[in-house]
């Protein structure tokens, strides 16, 4: 399989070539001299190769535009938004949101959307008095792996009081969710026996959550999962229970990711930008720019998949209706004709239009809340900290689609008592 010279003998479909990071001296070269390049199959089972796209406006205009869909089509069997194709009807594409295109998938939101706007007040005095807990047994342990000690636990917990988890059940989610990551072993990024294990236990869990919501609704996203039903006059057929559990485990797995990797990353950030942190230190009205440029600095996901439903030409290319096409929201956020200084770490930087919620049909439903994580976590330790410092190489998982830190050692120099 002969590879194009651009991308260095880099293949995106290896896992194991994020094991350093995200690539994006390789995305630069893209943005510059390949914006719409064809990557051949490299490691996907199917043999198929795949577009990618790399810059900024080619990927916003990609995310709203319906004939690059994200269940599939184009006379493709199968769809996805992963790079391997995954089958209709399979669980996972047409019934999870992030696999499902309108009408459905714009009615579907606006049921989920009330009580995501609701937690994001509701449950800030609690998520704050968390953060705080974490915080000071992190300041009292002064070394520390800020994704085990710190990100984690508090993605784990604020996702869980979204979906009315009960607390019995946090430790149990705890060990299930620090183990993999959605199908595969978090640390080698492989399916096997245990991470297979581990998923089904997760499936079988939110079956049963449920099944409790509907014998004993409450307040939270979980009762609205298992009770609430699309209106009767949106044209759309009701909710299937496949629909309900799949995205209850699918909720769960990105709730708890996105802000566990983005929160750990936004403070490796900082560990190696003391300046930034002791600047956001003596202004606290620095703190909502600085959640975008976190956000910006480390999206969540690397990649999301289209299939096009039609022929498309862009930049001269032609693409045709059933090929894939991948969106790189890490290089969209480091294109130099859209970010001044792409590189910097700049907690100042407005307008900040970054893609790491998505953008258009998809953009993300709880965009709100998981700012609000973010801002509660730096908050909780600009109380304690004055310099966070780095402890030794942080390491991360050899995933491509999702953007995940396993350990950011670091040293924490606890702020003077005033």
């Amino acid at each position: 399989m002969e590879f194009p010279e651009i991308l260095g003998g880099f293949d995106l479909t290896d896992h194991a070539g994020f094991a350093g990071g995200i690539p994006y001296g390789l995305f630069a070269r893209l943005r510059r001299e390949a914006p719409v390049l064809l990557h051949p199959a490299g490691t996907l089972p199917d043999g198929e190769s795949f577009w990618v796209l790399t810059r900024h406006a080619d990927i916003a205009a990609a995310s709203v535009d319906p004939v690059f869909s994200s269940q599939g089509g184009g006379g493709r069997a199968g769809g996805g938004s992963h790079l391997e194709d995954l089958p209709f009807g399979g669980g996972l594409t047409g019934s999870v949101l992030a696999m499902m295109d309108n009408p459905r998938h714009d009615v579907f939101k606006h049921l989920l959307g009330p009580a995501l706007a609701t937690a994001v007040t509701a449950l800030e005095p609690e998520l704050r008095a968390t953060a705080a807990d974490l915080a000071d047994a992190l300041v009292t342990r002064g070394r520390a792996n800020l994704v085990d000690d710190y990100t984690e636990p508090f993605a784990l917990r604020s996702v869980a009081l979204l979906l009315g988890i009960p607390r019995e059940d946090w430790p149990r989610l705890t060990e299930w969710v620090h183990a993999v990551l959605g199908f595969t072993h978090r640390r080698t990024g492989q399916v096997d026996d245990v991470s297979r294990a581990v998923y089904q236990n997760l499936r079988s869990y939110f079956t049963s959550l449920l099944e409790e919501k509907r014998r004993r609704p409450a307040d939270d996203l979980g009762s609205v999962l298992a009770n609430g039903e699309l209106p009767a006059d949106s044209g759309q057929p009701p909710l299937t229970e496949m629909e309900r559990e799949t995205n209850a485990s699918v909720l769960l797995v990105s709730g708890f990711e996105q802000p566990r990797n983005t929160i750990a990353g936004g403070l490796l950030a900082f560990a190696h930008h003391p300046d930034q942190w002791r600047e956001l230190r003596k202004d606290r009205a620095l703190l909502p720019t600085a959640v975008e440029e976190v956000l910006r600095w480390l999206p969540a996901n690397p990649y999301n998949r289209r299939t096009l439903t039609q022929d498309v030409e862009l930049h001269g290319t032609r693409m045709r209706a059933g090929d894939k096409v991948t969106l790189w929201w890490p290089s969209a956020n480091r294109d130099e004709t859209v970010f001044p200084d792409a590189e910097r770490f700049d907690i100042r930087r407005d307008p900040n239009p970054h893609l790491s919620f998505g953008h258009g049909v998809h953009y993300c439903l709880g965009d709100a809340f998981g700012r609000l994580e973010i801002r509660l976590a730096l908050d909780a330790l600009l109380d304690r900290v004055e310099e966070i410092r780095p402890a030794g190489p942080e390491t991360w998982a050899p995933n491509n689609k999702h953007t995940v830190l396993l350990d950011v050692p670091v040293e924490l120099v606890p702020a003077q008592e005033v």
